[in-house]
This record gives structure tokens, sequence and C-alpha cells, in this order.
């Protein structure tokens, strides 16, 4: 199908679903229309734009991956004035880029194997964040619990960890402006009352800082388009043509058809899928990956009644799993392995949630049990073999590689959700060397989609449905607010426990590229992530309610709803299972 065909394809359906919302011309109608209409000119509402123009274009980079490191490389090469274009085959951040521990920090625990430099290249990177994008990103206060052992603390491990404490200040970790602090045994055991009471012997609190990686690539995302850059996700890319005449030729497989576009720099950075991306567009490549897989599993906060994230040791193991409260929520992880696994399905498994179970119960005077779990998630860190993958997958570098792999085609993998803005710089770097061009990066100081007038702070107490709005939309919150004041349905919750409102789902249909359920309610917001297992019990309610706010035809509301259904199972894995009964009845899906 041509560029035209599917182009004139969508103004038919948006024509056809303009006409029958008008001719109901109820309450709904009139909502959807406002949601449009608040919803234009933002830089992400509008698909058509960002791929028709792709179709026979000549580009200076196509970055192909839609995760955090890809959106840095968009947003950079864009901030420097070059043409660029990226793709995603799945949804923007759909891997490893929604499955971190969402958490920005300078890799406190990298001081152990004294990869010092790590550390402080990621408390500056930290620090940077923080300051261009405040309303995304906010202070994490972090509790090592000191356990007793004949009744006392060990006085060498009490001495070591406050020695690594003022390191972490001395490498960087000042910049916050908090001194990590000794705590005695009640102060510890307030953060967490759920902790086995009489084996806390005192702690310490040092402070890191934390965001919702989804919504930050999406933000960094945004900021790319806004200076020029098109940006397609559901986008596959099929081919890559062998470098002539100044660039390759790759085409596109997207919304059934395809398209094709010149590129003088292809970058590739597809993260775990780094070498098979290069195998099966015929490209050469040296890069060795070991995929890591970690998991987290979701419990209701007020089970641990932790204010705090929480460090602690896994028993007969040198890991530890961190405890993080969320809103409503606390996350538990991760667990940590390399064994050979598909990375295309990084649900949940049994192992996964034995390994984090015990691992909590451990400590606590009142275990929790598997039916308290609301959900969880799984992915694969690119990590680098660097022909160590033999060993344990949390011995394996936390660095980046960028590597220039044939003429016109780099790679950029590894590293973390802290460092990707550095990883884009060298990678753009890279770029403008290969295209002539000196082009100094502004992105040190370059603020991110949603900072501004009427954004929320991070770090601030969500003391009100503003404020909660505010730490996740910035900028954009009171256009969110406006429209709940207008059409209160869109004010709802969609689960009892999850503090998600309706209009911002509906926000994700018509402001964020989201083509579908899934897309909406696992990255737009984190419904799917947090509550998934409620969502997957009470699907056709909440997805109905959801639909009738999308403006969809019944038959890609029926195929959205199929599908959400689809990924919620293969998210959860085993936690699909024994799922809750649902709170009321379930009606048939509701549409528009």
């Amino acid at each position: 199908m041509s560029r035209a065909a599917v182009g004139r394809g969508d103004a038919a359906a948006q024509g056809t679903d303009e006409a029958a919302a008008g001719a109901r011309g109820d309450a709904l109608a009139q909502g959807i229309a406002a949601l449009r209409r608040a919803a234009a000119g933002e830089p992400l509402a509008d698909r058509a734009a960002h791929r028709d123009p792709l179709d026979g274009a000549s580009v200076d980079v196509l970055v192909i991956g839609g995760g955090i490191t890809g959106a840095g490389v968009a947003l950079d090469a864009a901030a420097r004035g070059l043409r660029v274009a990226l793709v995603e085959q799945g949804d923007f951040a759909s891997g490893t880029s929604s499955r971190s521990s969402k958490m920005i920090h300078g890799g406190f625990r990298y001081l152990q194997t004294g990869d010092v430099a790590l550390v402080r290249e990621s408390l500056r990177e930290r620090h940077r964040l923080q300051r261009n994008a405040p309303h995304l990103v906010g202070l994490l206060p972090f509790m090592i619990p000191l356990f007793l052992k004949g009744g006392l603390i060990n006085p060498r491990l009490s001495r070591a960890l406050g020695a690594a404490l003022w390191s972490y200040q001395f490498a960087g970790a000042w910049r916050l402006g908090r001194r990590h602090r000794r705590l005695d045994a009640a102060a510890a055991q307030a953060h967490m009352p759920a902790l086995e009471t009489g084996r806390i012997g005192g702690a310490y609190l040092f402070h890191d800082l934390r965001a919702d990686d989804a919504r930050l690539t999406l933000a960094v995302l945004a900021s790319a388009a806004e200076r020029g850059a098109r940006v397609l996700n559901h986008a596959r890319c099929r081919t890559v043509s062998a470098y002539t005449q100044g660039g390759r030729t790759a085409e596109i497989e997207t919304d059934g058809g395809r398209l094709t576009l010149r590129a003088a720099v292809v970058v590739n950075a597809t993260g775990v899928w780094a070498g098979r991306f290069l195998q099966e567009a015929g490209l050469p490549g040296r890069t060795q990956l070991a995929p890591a897989k970690g998991a987290h599993l979701v419990l209701p906060a007020a089970l641990l009644g932790n204010d705090v994230a929480v460090s602690l040791p896994v028993p007969g193991d040198r890991r530890t799993v961190s405890v993080v409260r969320q809103g409503p929520f606390c996350f538990v992880g991760s667990t940590d392995s390399h064994e050979p696994a598909d990375v295309d399905a990084p649900g949940v498994g049994e192992r996964d949630v034995d390994y984090v179970l015990r691992a909590l119960n451990h400590h606590l005077h009142r275990p929790v049990e598997r039916a308290a779990l609301t959900g969880g998630w799984a992915g694969f860190r690119p990590l680098l073999a660097d022909g160590g993958a033999a060993g344990r997958s949390a011995d394996l570098s936390r660095r980046h590689r960028i590597a220039r792999e044939a003429e016109g085609l780099v790679t950029v993998t590894g590293g973390k959700l802290t460092t990707y803005r550095e990883m884009a710089e060298g990678t753009v770097d890279l770029v403008c060397d290969l295209l002539g061009r000196r082009r100094a990066c502004p992105t040190r100081d370059l603020k991110l989609f949603g900072h501004g007038p009427g954004a929320g702070r991070a770090g601030a107490a969500a003391t009100d449905e503003g404020e909660r709005l505010g730490r996740r939309y910035g900028n954009r919150a009171e256009t969110l607010r406006r429209l709940v004041a207008q059409h209160p349905a869109l004010g709802e919750r969609l689960t009892p426990l999850d503090d998600t409102r309706l209009v911002e789902v509906a926000w994700g249909l018509h402001a964020e590229m989201a083509r579908d359920l899934g897309d909406a309610l696992l990255r737009r917001t984190r419904v799917g992530t947090y509550d998934g297992r409620a969502l997957l019990a009470d699907a056709d309610r909440i997805g109905g309610r959801v639909l009738g706010w999308s403006g969809w035809e019944a038959a890609r509301a029926q195929q959205a709803l199929d599908g959400l259904k689809a990924v919620l199972r293969r998210e959860l894995g085993v936690l699909a299972d024994d799922l809750p009964t649902p709170p009321g009845p379930v009606p048939a899906p509701a549409t528009a």
C-alpha cells in the first residue's frame, strides 16, 4: 500500500468516526471532541504527520529503536539541526525502557567492583537529568538495614558500608544536597514496619533519584519531535540496503503498508535486539551482548508500610532486592539471570516469583502471600558480554559501547537508564564525524518536554490529584485537569487500588501516539504494570470504558480489547493465573 493510500485510509476513518460522533450528539461525543481539540498540536498527537513525510524522504540519521537510548539519539541529533527519523517495531519504550527498576541512580553497588569512573559518570548524568526534568525525576530516599547477628551489628560491615557511602558522596552524590546518615533501630523499623522486629540493629539512609522510565522516554521523544524529528512506533525496519551513493535505503513496514527512505547514517539502538537486527538486515556487526533477565513483583503498599526504598539481602545469594514505594503499591526486585531465554516474551516466571518472595519474606514478621500480588514485570538488560557471559549477569558491565559497524552504520548498546543522554551524545558525535559536520551537543542543559510553568516537581508529595498529574505530565497537567472539570467521567479510576484516572488513558490515545490499549495502559499509564491482575480480571469492563473515549469504530475497538487481554497474559506470565474476582458485572464493550 502506498503512502498516499495509507493517508487516504486514515482520513476516511477519521471522517467516519467524526460523522458517527456527530450523529449521536451526546455528552460522550462532545468529550471526545474536546479531547481531540486539546491534543491538537501535541508533538506526538498526529501519527500521519510523522509517518507520511518519511516515504521517499532523505534524512541525515535514521534511528532504529524507540527505547530511551534511541529516543536520546533522536533528540540529540535533532537538537544539533540534523534531519532525523526514528522507527520502533513495537511501541515506544516497550522493551527494556519500560521494565527497569525506575531508578535514576549513581550505581552505589558498582563501588564494590571498583568501577569508580562509571559511578562518577552516572552521578553526573543523574544531576543533569534532575535539572532538566524536575517534573519527571524525583528524590528517592534509600535505606540499607544493618542486621543483627548474635544480638550485635558486625562492626566491620558497618564501617565498610559507611566508608562506601562517603566514597559515593565524594564521587558526586553531594550534588543532591543530601548527606547519608546513620539511623538507630527504632528509626529503621519506623521506615518499614513490616520488617521482623528484633533483627534490625540500625541502618544507613542515603538518597538517589527515581523516574517513570516509560514516561521519561515519551518526554524525550516529544522533545525530539518538537525539534523536527519524525518518530514512529509500530513501524518495523525490514531491510537496510548496502551503502551506496552516500547512504543506505531502509524499508519500513507500518500500518498495513511499506515506505522507504534514505539515510546517510543508520543508528542501531535496538538494545537486546541489536545483534538480531543486524543479522536479519544482512548487516555486519561485532557487538556481543549477554541479555540478563530481571523481574519485579508488585503488591499493595499497605502490606509493608515503607516510606523509603529499602535494600534487603537475598539469603544464600550475594545479591539484594529493593523494596520501592510507588503510590498505593510497592514493587520488589529484581531477579538476575542470563540463562537462555526468549527476549521477545519477558513474562514473569515461577522462578521469578519464588526468588523474590523468598528474599522478601525472609525479612518480614508476616510473610506476603502470592495471592496478594497485584502485578509484576520482567525485562532484559542489554549487558555487554566482554567475553564474560559465563559469569553472573550481576558481574557484567553496565557500561555502553558505541561502534561503527560499517560505512554509514553505527550501533549503540549497553548502558543504563541514568546514562542515556551521555550515550546519545557520544553516538551523535560519531554521526557528525561521519557526516563531516561539527555540531556542539546542546542536551546537557536542554529541558525536556513538559518542563516549565505549571509543571509539578516529582520529588514533591502528592497532596492532591493535580499534584500527582503534574509529576507525570508536567505543564500539560492543567489540560488534563480542565478536561476532567468539563467531563467528570474522565476523573474516574480504572481499578479500585490504582490511582490512574480515565483521562490519562484517553490522553495517551489522543495525544501520545498510543495505537492500542496495551500502549495506553502499560506505558502511557502504568495500570497494567502495577495493577495488571485486576486489569486482566476486569478487562472487558475497563477496556470498554476506555474505548468509549477512543472514538474508534467497533471492529477496531474489539480488536484492541482482544489484544489487551493477550498482552496482559504474556506480561504477567504465571501471575495471570487465579485472577481476583472483578468488583462488579462485566458489560459488553462500549464504543463511542
